[in-house]
């Protein structure tokens, strides 16, 4: 059944040399040790699951640059949660990062581009929907005419009552936008709502995600929280509600610590993207040698708060 096996039952592939990423990754997916594999997570949705795993590859540049090993085994990690791994869909994505790599033999941290899996927010919330814990659920942007007020220390928010008269919204002025909300409510008749102004989850990004850090250094647009700030927003508020006041079922509290981990071909799992700031990055990938005082994760620091 999907979701219940773990990222060390990951299937083993090999890499190979001399070949492209998109053959290295077509060859992998039509052997039978993956097939099987995928089948055992996914049942007769797994042809059609490793077919999107190809597709993904062929439509992203910076993923042919990644080990078909790390492909696969993000793939495999989205399998597990029985999600689409298209992007566009909004549920999990397998997303270039670069790790930096010790070279016991130049003494440099070599930069290897390698694939890692990463939770949308359409991913959270179908995690909790699966659970069964929850009667009602939603999420939105919010404009500067639809916000009464907002107390930061008691976290109470308060809304217009006639959005009739708010325009914004309509008029699609992002300028506007003020903040992120989302809410739910427990089939035991337990809520929770949680607001987030721009200003505090731009804050949020830039503690969290050094590529975020790196694009507002340079001007560049190799983060998701640059390319889609919207989603990524939606995507912290939810997990955040979710995980510091939800009922978080097995896979929840999994898919919680699994974002944006990097898997190798044992199903060994690493953080990339919560490294100190760039000092001498030559291009979108380039990342500082890692802190051996951290031990990653905005996932894992943001449940242990």
């Amino acid at each position: 059944m999907a979701g219940q096996q773990t990222a060390k039952q990951q299937p083993a592939v090999q890499q190979q040399t001399g070949v492209s990423v998109t053959t290295q990754v077509k060859q992998l997916i039509s052997s039978d040790a993956v097939k099987k594999k995928f089948a055992e997570v996914l049942g007769q949705k797994a042809p059609q699951f490793l077919a999107s795993i190809t597709n993904t590859v062929a439509g992203s540049t910076q993923l042919k640059k990644c080990s078909a090993n790390s492909i696969m085994s993000a793939a495999f990690v989205a399998a597990t949660y029985d999600l689409p791994i298209d992007s566009n869909l909004g549920f999990s994505a397998i997303v270039p990062y670069n790790e930096s790599i010790y070279n016991p033999q130049t003494r440099q941290w070599d930069k290897v581009p390698k694939a890692q899996f990463q939770m949308m927010y359409k991913g959270f919330i179908q995690l909790a929907i699966r659970s069964g814990y929850y009667e009602k659920m939603n999420y939105a942007v919010v404009y500067e005419d639809e916000l009464v007020k907002y107390n930061p220390i008691t976290g109470e928010i308060e809304f217009v009552t006639d959005f009739s008269q708010c325009t914004q919204r309509n008029a699609g002025d992002e300028s506007k936008v003020v903040g992120y909300y989302a809410w739910f409510r427990l089939k035991t008749g337990f809520s929770q709502e949680l607001y987030m102004s721009t200003a505090a989850v731009d804050n949020h990004a830039k503690k969290y995600s050094q590529a975020y850090r790196y694009d507002i250094k340079e001007g560049k647009k190799s983060s998701k929280w640059t390319t889609d700030f919207e989603a990524m927003a939606l995507k912290t508020v939810i997990k955040l509600l979710l995980s510091k006041w939800g009922i978080l079922s097995v896979d929840m509290q999994r898919a919680i610590q699994d974002d944006q981990k990097i898997y190798d071909e044992d199903g060994n799992g690493t953080y990339g993207d919560n490294q100190p700031d760039i000092v001498e990055a030559q291009d979108a990938f380039v990342v500082q040698e890692p802190d051996s005082n951290q031990i990653g994760g905005l996932d894992l620091e943001e449940v242990e708060e």
